[in-house]
């Protein structure tokens, strides 16, 4: 039987069928494996539940009926785990290697000082990489394969429910450690596989999601003495999405914004200036 390490798992799924079977076969036979696992269910309708409570009982699950978006799903999970640490998976992802629990303990125990320790991840089509001893300071993390301390989550807001992600779920999160000083690391020796291509990503959907998430992160932590770089930062946006002719979506996803923000605007902590473009340098660098 497997030990157990002082970590739990927590993985949001919609829409996916049984594809967080694999992901969750593949969880189970790490050794050390976590202490606890949870599923979220986004816009649910009850099956999937029953299909996991009886391929794998010891599963711990969440669902809504509506849609939260990654993110959501993932904020619920965290305020019910009661480990110290927790590791995140998509529904199509995971830990490539059996001690993947074992080596992310011994990481955070070395670095007190880290929120998250980021995974190094690969995708369908690309080739794997190599397991490597390194650790790299980093300004944000991938959403598909992380761990994260509960102390460090539980000083910010966490996640907001978004139904697309891009653009807003990391870097919020990220921001708010930032500017409460925790760090963040990718580790070489963590590794994890992404089983999708993003061709998803050239739906008219997820272009508008993108526009209005990135306007809203801006309004959530810039001051206003920074929404002339805000704005800048949209206009790139928009030109990246020319530059993949992705046109679809682009006004609609301007359209948004100002109703978007409003809707949030109850999240409006501003970060002081120097805070603000210490991350942007960081990330830049």
């Amino acid at each position: 039987m497997a030990t157990v390490t002082p970590i739990s798992v927590f993985i949001p799924t919609f829409n996916r069928g049984g594809r967080v079977f694999c992901t969750l076969d593949r969880v189970l036979a790490c050794d050390p494996g976590p202490c606890e696992i949870w599923v979220h269910v986004d816009k649910s309708d009850g099956k999937l539940e029953a299909e996991l409570t009886a391929k794998f009982p010891s599963v711990r699950l969440l669902s809504s009926r509506e849609r939260l978006g990654p993110g959501g799903g993932r904020h619920r999970c965290l305020k019910m785990c009661r480990s110290p640490y927790a590791v995140s998976f998509d529904d199509d992802s995971y830990p490539v290697d059996s001690d993947f629990f074992e080596k992310i303990l011994s990481t955070f125990l070395e670095h007190p000082e880290a929120a998250i320790i980021g995974a190094t991840i690969w995708q369908r089509n690309e080739q794997p990489i190599a397991r490597a001893g390194s650790l790299t300071r980093k300004l944000d993390f991938i959403g598909c394969g992380y761990g994260v301390r509960l102390k460090a989550y539980e000083e910010t807001r966490g996640y907001l429910s978004r139904p697309v992600p891009y653009g807003m779920e990391e870097t919020d999160l990220s921001i708010q450690l930032f500017s409460k000083g925790w760090r963040i690391y990718q580790s070489g020796e963590l590794r994890v596989f992404h089983d999708t291509d993003f061709t998803h990503r050239e739906n008219p959907d997820i272009t508008v999601g993108t526009i209005s998430n990135v306007a809203l992160f801006t309004f959530l932590h810039y001051p206003v003495t920074l929404w002339g770089w805000a704005a800048i930062q949209i206009g790139n946006l928009l030109r990246d999405c020319m530059a993949r002719k992705r046109w679809k979506g682009m006004l609609k996803g301007l359209a948004c914004v100002p109703a978007d923000c409003y809707a949030h605007r109850r999240y409006r902590r501003p970060l002081p200036r120097r805070v603000v473009s210490d991350f942007l340098e960081m990330r830049r660098l």
